[in-house]
């Protein structure tokens, strides 16, 4: 099982890297960002920005609006979306 958590972090983490523009450096705290996306998403958790849990039916992910999917604003961790530079929002319409 602690194979799997370890796979799952360094493919987040490389995502995490490239979204931000492959920067020199910063392994670790690419780390530490992949886990604690990991770990909100596993418990359901919510950003400011989402309009529902992760995995809501009806729902699916997109740009976050105030960070244009970067995940920073002003060199630091974007508080809409978590640092994901994603947010959850209803899909479809009536």
């Amino acid at each position: 099982m602690n194979g799997d958590w370890e796979e799952r972090v360094r493919v987040r983490a490389y995502a995490i890297w490239e979204r931000e523009g492959r920067p020199d450096g910063g392994a670790e705290q690419h780390w530490l960002m992949a886990g604690e996306e990991l770990r909100a998403e596993d418990a359901g958790m919510v950003n400011p920005g989402d309009e529902a849990a992760p995995g809501t039916p009806g729902t699916g992910e997109d740009i976050c609006p105030a960070c244009d999917g970067t995940g920073t604003r002003d060199g630091k961790t974007c508080t809409n979306c978590g640092g994901t530079g994603k947010v959850i929002e209803g899909i479809g319409g009536a």
